[in-house]
């Protein structure tokens, strides 16, 4: 096992444990915490996306309607972003 998959390891399990434990390998398990964090942002963002369309729908809302269609295209773009992060980060796991 690589350094940097023990290093993660310790610090998700002294997390867990509530133990304040700070590693070497600080930046690379930040660059993790912040990617996870921006998956679940964006996750969280689909859903009030949707919430909206709903509401819109609902009522009648076009104006809504349309700044959701061109947000929901913003998020999209996001959403590459993070997968372009998630492989980097998993590919330097694998290395």
């Amino acid at each position: 096992m690589e350094a940097k998959r023990i290093s993660l390891t310790i610090v998700e399990v002294c997390q867990k444990l509530g133990i304040n434990y700070c590693s070497d390998n600080f930046q690379h398990n930040q660059m993790i915490d912040d990617a996870r964090r921006l998956g679940q942002i964006f996750m969280d963002l689909k859903i009030i996306a949707g919430d909206l369309e709903a509401i819109s729908e609902r009522h009648n809302i076009d104006g809504l309607k349309n700044i959701i269609h061109k947000e929901a295209l913003e998020i999209e773009k996001i959403d590459h972003v993070i997968i372009k992060l998630a492989q980097q980060i998993r590919k330097e796991n694998v290395d």
